[in-house]
């Protein structure tokens, strides 16, 4: 399994419907009440799974929104291999002065 974490405002990101895009659930969709989506999405692991296969679940494909991608604390590129049990954690950029 591959678990999907999208912070802050990405969570709209991730799917509405309760469909991870593999199995047709998400075990933990709205486990915080916002809006029956708390941006965590689980993915049965395939061998040869990227990262950006994963993320292909979610709508950032299309974002106009800035992101960062860390899985397992370590900062991927979207073609980077992924193993099971892997966490991927998706963040804004900031940005100030």
């Amino acid at each position: 399994m591959v678990t999907i974490k999208l912070l802050a405002v990405l969570k709209e990101y991730a799917p509405k419907d309760g469909k991870d895009g593999n199995d047709g659930k998400n075990g933990n969709a709205g486990k915080n009440g916002n809006a029956g989506n708390d941006g965590i999405v689980e993915l049965a692991f395939a061998p040869g799974m990227t990262v950006g296969d994963a993320l292909g679940v979610t709508g950032l494909a299309g974002a106009r929104v800035k992101y960062s991608v860390m899985v397992n604390n370590t900062r991927k590129k979207p073609e980077d291999p992924l193993a099971d049990g892997d966490i991927i954690i998706v963040m804004p950029l900031l940005a100030g002065g």
